[in-house]
């Protein structure tokens, strides 16, 4: 859709979403991250596996810890530029990156008024 050899966007008749017009970003610290027991409960919700307090419990046991906790949620959040030259697993296993349902990620085009916006930080994604 924005490699360089692609034809300009039918919708887009001033060329504002061209390839060299438009930044790509991701929501750092947004989130908070879940508990394996959270996840794997995720997971396997609908199968014969999905009664994770057992697994959850052994490794409690075994570690003495119970989760993973994190900062992030706690009004720290940004928008982060993406380096357009690194994969999109690479971006999606940042630490900072908790992804809470789908990855957003936000494609702006520099010609916008909502790029100004947007770059002052005064915007968010809806709740």
């Amino acid at each position: 859709m924005f490699s360089e050899s692609s034809p300009p966007l039918p919708w887009d008749g001033e060329h504002n979403y061209a390839r060299d017009v438009v930044e790509v970003y991701y929501e750092a610290g947004s989130g908070v991250a879940l508990s394996k027991k959270e996840i794997l409960r995720c997971l396997l919700e609908g199968t014969a596996a999905s009664d994770v307090e057992s697994i959850v419990d052994e490794e409690k046991d075994a570690t003495g810890k119970s989760g993973y906790s994190s900062s992030a949620g706690r009004g720290s959040s940004k928008w982060v530029k993406v380096n357009e030259k690194r994969t999109l697993y690479d971006i999606l296993k940042e630490a900072n990156f908790v992804i809470q349902g789908i990855p957003v990620f936000a494609v702006v085009s520099k010609r916008s008024n909502f790029y100004k916006t947007f770059k002052a930080g005064n915007w968010a994604l809806p709740e």
